[in-house]
This record gives structure tokens, sequence and C-alpha cells, in this order.
């Protein structure tokens, strides 16, 4: 096999790791021992709070509510009887919980249909109980209790399901303003109870905002844990297979592992916290780590088969592939260095410690690898000396697809062409649009206590709203709650609004009471002096820990209004809440939209701008880094040719499966286009490469075909079981984001090995015309 044509720089750089093999691997390995340490510091955060910036609006907002108002996040209980509730064991387990959940870590308040404060009168006395006082009740009483709860303004919808059989109660957490609570622990609290008070007659499920958040990091590393021991089993088999040595199959892996080391050390010196988006990095630099270990030792087995001894062979094998996998990287690192123009964090990170792996995968390779390589001379498998002849021609079978892709070419190119138009017109069809209550696979619990809540109340969650009444203890003056009440009264009458919740429901129902209990009096007081009166007798016999200042500021200035609605995904949410807004400025009330689930939604704001931006920045980036390696601004842009016709089949594929655009799929043509470069540059270095020591159109791409083929094709295989594995796991986006990435891949893999060469054959054939 012939020597390898290259720069100056590339043979002395080679010649200098070669021979200085003992330095190169000491200097190498220096970076496990000073960034390994941080895997030590390890820790983990799933709240929605850790996208954000601390400077985001949307985190301010959410701040100011929570410094007035308390934490909005609970994680909440839901008990069903198929039977009916209003029975003494149910009401009894009822209690039983209420009194314990008080118990669980960082939990400040418990809300349900035992403790509800309901105002009664007795003569001249106002009195406020809960609901349920007593532990024994008569059927008769029990009958009475459930007649009045369902009849009740606030109860159905809210604290009991409007048929009386299923019932929520709510554990407030305690404020962490700026931070995050410890969701495990709260969880861990509830799931405990659950367990306790479990009786086969109860049907039990577990939701609220902590369970979403605790979810995101049980399943996420529970994904992790599946996946990663399967692709690594599945790389090791792959590699097996190509090279039929242990040692060669082992270099890959220890490349693996220690970029894996290295990256995360550093993402936790840099104080970043493990959370659900970060969760697929060792996956993805398992696979990228991997790609450049086989192409140099399946050149070292080439040019060893072809008669030279230990030391050249490895020699040319460097000098061979350093500046195609030096270009390889490069173009990764653009692509994964796109993402930080995001304003999500968790996105952010990941474009950097992603860049970072993939360029510790190229330390490794080149200057870990050829040393360990040189030391550990390994024997050429006979299916290397099986295609090498030592004159290093092409295959049979290679001339084959070659010619028949040269008589055909102007057919395959039309054919692209046409294919890649109609992905286009499909593509156009996305939308841009999340369901954070379909983050999870109908196997995992909480969706299914999400679905649960769905049906029999319509949705426990949406957005918290604070409204101002401008003035110290302007919550008390009528003509400011009549606006609200009218705010609130709107609200009610839309059909997505399961229930809302102000302290507008507690003074009507005060009024009712001190005016004889009838139900044309329930409504506001007209004079300031009667409102003071009536939130003063209803503060008086609150029990401790069940006061108002979860619904009113300390200086009555403003109040709260939660509203539970049946919206779910992006889209409506966020043409609920500007509906919201133009209402409340209708009627000349000054509000502010926010609340955990809220954040969420406004996530996709972002998300749009993460995938223009980054995509817009890696496309520049990468023509210009191939423009400057082929010194040619036309051929840099044609090699991008067959790396953005992939992305636009990737984008059909997502209108067909009816993926929108969300987190996990925003992510995919950056990453992918980074990553399809490789195959690309590898392609075209060798063509070109072999164009310059005199080969023809035909005998370049043929030998391609021979000596590089198999080695981008496993590379790929490798990449798309890593991103594959993804679909086996149960929180969704990291599953879209996998499927994508594999599909994207793979388009990447066919369109470089039939499309690329026969636009080669074609341009060159038209050059001699």
């Amino acid at each position: 096999m012939a020597k390898v044509i290259v720069p100056s720089w590339v043979e002395k750089l080679s010649i200098w790791i070669v021979k200085n093999s003992r330095l190169s691997f000491f200097l190498s390995s220096i970076l496990v021992l000073v960034f390994a340490p941080g895997l030590l510091m390890f820790s983990e955060d799933y709240n929605v709070r850790m996208w954000f910036r601390d400077s985001d609006p949307n985190i301010k907002i959410l701040d100011s509510f929570e410094r007035q108002f308390g934490n909005d996040e609970s994680v909440v209980i839901v008990v069903h009887n198929k039977d009916g509730l209003f029975n003494q064991k149910s009401i009894g387990l009822l209690k039983n919980l209420t009194e314990e959940m008080w118990l669980i870590p960082q939990i400040i308040r418990v809300d349900s249909l035992i403790n509800y404060n309901l105002s009664t009168a007795d003569g001249d006395d106002i009195e406020v109980r809960s609901f349920i006082e007593k532990r024994e009740y008569s059927d008769q009483e029990l009958a009475s209790k459930r007649t009045q709860a369902l009849a009740h303004k606030v109860l159905p919808g809210y604290l009991i399901s409007k048929d009386g059989n299923s019932a929520m109660l709510f554990a407030r957490i305690v404020p962490t303003i700026g931070s995050s609570p410890q969701y495990f622990d709260i969880v861990e609290g509830a799931k405990k109870l659950i367990e306790k008070y479990s009786d086969g007659e109860h049907e039990f499920h577990l939701t609220g905002e902590a369970a979403v958040n605790d979810a995101f990091r049980e399943i996420s590393n529970r994904d992790a844990a599946f996946i990663l021991p399967l692709l690594f089993l599945l790389v090791v088999v792959y590699l097996l297979f190509v090279f039929r040595s242990v040692v060669a199959t082992l270099l890959p892996l220890a490349i693996m592992l220690l970029s894996v080391i290295v990256t995360l050390g550093i993402c936790f010196y840099l104080g970043y916290k493990y959370n659900e988006i970060l969760t697929i990095l060792p996956a993805i630099l398992l696979a990228i780590s991997i790609a450049d270990g086989v192409h140099l030792i399946s050149s070292y087995f080439q040019f060893k088969a072809s008669g030279l001894e230990n030391d050249d062979a490895l020699l040319e094998a460097t000098k061979k592939n350093l500046i195609p996998t030096l270009l390889t990287t490069l173009s990764t690192m653009l692509g994964f260095f796109s993402l930080m123009l995001t304003e999500l964090l968790p996105i952010r990170q990941l474009g950097l410690l992603g860049g970072i792996g993939t360029a510790m995968a190229w330390i490794f390779t080149i200057f870990w690898t050829v040393p360990v390589m040189k030391w550990l001379p390994m024997k050429v498998p006979a299916i290397f000396k099986q295609k090498v002849d030592g004159t290093g021609k092409p295959a049979a079978w290679a001339w084959k697809l070659t010619s028949f892709l040269d008589r055909h070419k102007g057919k395959v190119i039309l054919s692209f062409l046409f294919i890649t138009l109609f992905s286009i017109w499909l593509a156009s069809k996305n939308t841009v649009n999340s369901n954070p209550y379909l983050y999870f696979t109908e196997e995992v619990p909480l969706r299914r206590a999400n679905d649960f809540v769905k049906e029999h109340f319509g949705g426990n969650a949406g957005p918290e709203i604070i409204i101002y009444a401008e003035k110290e203890e302007g919550i008390k003056d009528p003509e400011w709650l009549a606006k609200v009440a009218e705010y609130q009264d709107w609200i009610n009458a839309k059909p997505i609004v399961n229930k809302s919740l102000t302290l507008v429901d507690i003074l009507k129902e005060m009024h009712q009471v001190l005016h004889g209990g009838g139900e044309d009096q329930y409504l506001l007081a007209t004079d300031q002096e009667a409102i003071a009166q009536e939130l003063f007798l209803y503060t008086l016999g609150l029990p401790q820990g069940m006061d108002l200042n979860n619904q009113v500021t300390i200086k009555n200035d403003a109040l709260r209004l939660t509203i539970l609605w049946g919206l779910f995904d992006t889209r409506s949410w966020l043409e609920g809440v500007a509906e919201l807004e133009a209402k409340a400025e209708e009627i000349g009330l000054r509000i502010d939209v926010t609340g955990k689930f809220l954040l969420f939604q406004r996530m996709m704001d972002y998300v749009v701008v993460t995938f223009f931006s980054s995509i817009g920045l890696a496309f520049f980036l990468v023509a210009l880094l191939l423009s400057f390696f082929f010194r040619s601004l036309k051929i840099g842009l044609l090699s991008l040719v067959p790396n953005v016709i992939p992305l636009f089949l990737g984008a059909a594929f997502m209108y067909t499966r009816d993926i929108s655009l969300n987190i996990g799929s925003s992510l995919v043509a950056s990453v992918c286009l980074g990553i399809a470069v490789d195959d690309t540059i590898h392609f075209l270095s060798n063509y070109y490469a072999h164009r310059k020591k005199g080969l023809s159109e035909q005998e370049a791409i043929a030998t391609i075909f021979t000596y590089t083929g198999q080695a981008l094709m496993i590379t790929t295989i490798i990449l798309v079981s890593a991103f594959g594995l993804e679909t086996l796991g149960d929180f969704i986006p990291n599953v879209n984001f996998g499927e994508l990435c594999a599909v994207v891949l793979t388009f990447a893999l066919i369109v470089d090995l039939i499309f690329l060469p026969a636009l080669l054959l074609w341009f060159g054939r038209k050059k001699e015309r």
C-alpha cells in the first residue's frame, strides 16, 4: 500500500509522537489525573428553574411570587375509591394521610378535603372549622357531608372530584428562592405513606410538581443505567467483528472511557449539575470517541498488512488520519458549540461539554493511543490480510459499485434532488410544540397519575397570577375586588378551566354566612370596612399553618389567583396565558402570570431561537472550516450539500412521526451536522489525496470504498446504535433526540456513499468536457 502524502507539519508531528511515545503518553495522561477528581463533586438538579439564567425575566417574576406567596410546588397524593369516598374507612384514610403528610420533609402546609376551612354561623358567632372534624361519622352524616362537598363552590374539581369518588391532597413545599427543594426526599416520604395505607380497596396516584421533577431524575438515570451498558456491549461486539482482535477492541473502549471521565470531571469542576439533558452526554461521547480510534487502527492494520514494519505502519496510519480526524473533531465541536447560543442553560452546558468531550477523544486517540499501539504491537487480523494484496488496488466489488454510480450519476443526483425537495415540503409542516405531561411513556407511574387526574379532575396544575392592588391594604377596596371577581368569573366560565382559587372565594363565602346563608348572598360586600371585618373574622379562627399568607401579601397590596386547567401542550398554554393577560388589561388589572409549569412552557420561546441560531452558526462555521481546509470556498460549500440533505430528510421524518420541534428535537440539526460532516471529510480528504497521486475519479472513489468505506460504516453503525438506544428509554425528549439523530446519521451515510460519489463523478466529467 502506497505511503500517504501529507503536509510537512503533519509528518513532523506524527514522527514526534511515534519517536517520543513515552512523553506523548505522559502528557495526555495528565489530563486524566487533573480532571478525574472532579467526579467526586457530582451533584444533581432537575428543577425547571435550572434551565434559566437568574437574570431571566421569567425567573425574576417567579422569585417575586415566591417571596410574597411562597412556593407554588406541591406533591399531590390522589386517592380513588370506585364506590365513593364518603364512607368511614375512606374518610379515616384521608384524615390519616392529611395528618401524616405534614411530616414529609420540607412540607409547610397540607390542603385536603379533611382540613378545608369552612365558614359557619352559630347564632351571632362565626366559626371557621375543618370540613371533616370528627373521627367517627354516622352513615347519614357522611351522606350529608357528601352533598355539602359536591354542592360547594370551591371543593369539586379541586380537593374532590365531581363524582365524589376521588380526592387530591396537596402537600405544599417550603419556599426555596434561588435553589431547589430536595425532591427525592419529598417524593420518597409520599411514597412511604402510600405504601403504608395501600389496602387493595383504594387506588393511589402520586403527582404534582415535586413528583414531576423527581421523575426527571429517576427516569433519566434509569434510562442511562439501562442504555449505557447495552451500548457498551454492542460496541464491543461491533469492534470484535471489525478487528477480530481483543487488543484492537480494547483501545477504542479505553479512548471512550478516558474521554468520558475527563469531560464529566470538567463538568463538575465548572459547577454544573447533572440534569435530564446531560444524562445523554456519556452515550454521545461513547459513540463519538470510538470513531477516530476505529479509523486509526483500521489504517494501521492496512499498512501493516501491506508489508510495513510496526513503527512505519503506525507512522503512516497517524499521518493519514491526523488531518481527517482533526477536521472531523473540529466540525463536531462546532456543531456542539453552536448550541451555546441558547438561553437554556442545560443545552448550553451540553454544547460546551459535548465540544470538550469531542476534543478529548481526539487527543487521547492521537497522543495516547498511538504510543500504546507502539508498545503493544498487534497482530494483523486475517480479514485485513485478505483485503490488502500489497498493491493498494481497489476490490472488485468497489469497482462495480463505482462503475454503476458513474453510469447512473445523473439519475442518482436527480433522484436525491427530488427526494430533498419533497422532504423540504414535508418539513415545512412541522410545528413548535411540547407537552410536559407526555414527557414520559405510559409505563411510567407519573404518566398514569397525570392521565388519571386529567380524566377525573380535568387537571391539577395551571398558571399562578399575581394581581396587584397598587397600594397598601388595597385588596380590601371593593371596587378593585369587584374587578378581580369579574376577572375570576370570566376565567371560571372558560371550558378549559377546572377551578380557580383566590381570596374572593373566601370573602364571598364569609358574606354569605354573615347574611343568612342564602345562595343570593354569595357575593362581595360593597363597603371596605365590611370587607375588612369579614377578612378579620375569617383569619381569627384559622388553625396554625392554615393562614392566608399564601393568598395575600403582608402589606395586603396584592393577592394570588391560582388556576387549575385542562391545558397541557405548550401552544395551548401560551395562548391561554396571552388571553389571561389581555383580559386583565381590558378590565384594568395589573397582573403577572408565573408558576413553575409556566416555566416549562416558556422554554419553547427559547427552543425556536436555539434551533435557528445554532443551526445557522453551525452551517457558517463548518462551511468556513471546510473552505479553509480545501482552500476553496466552492469546494467547501459543495461539501456541505451532502450534509444538508440528511437534515431535510430528518425533518420530513419528524413530520411523519408527529414529532414537534421541542427541547429534544431542536438539538438534532446542530449535533448531527457536526457529526455527519465527519464522513464527508474522510471521503473528500481521501479523494483529493488519491487524485493528487494521479488516480482517476473512478479509481479514487473505488479505493475509498475499499479501504475507508468499512471504517465509515462501522463508525456510523456505532453512532446510530448509541443514539438509537435512547429510544428504549422512558424520557420522551431524549427518545425523540436519539431517534432523530439515528435516522439523520443513517441518511448521512447513504448520501455520502451514493450521492457524494455521483456528484464527484458528475463534476469530474463536466470538468473534462
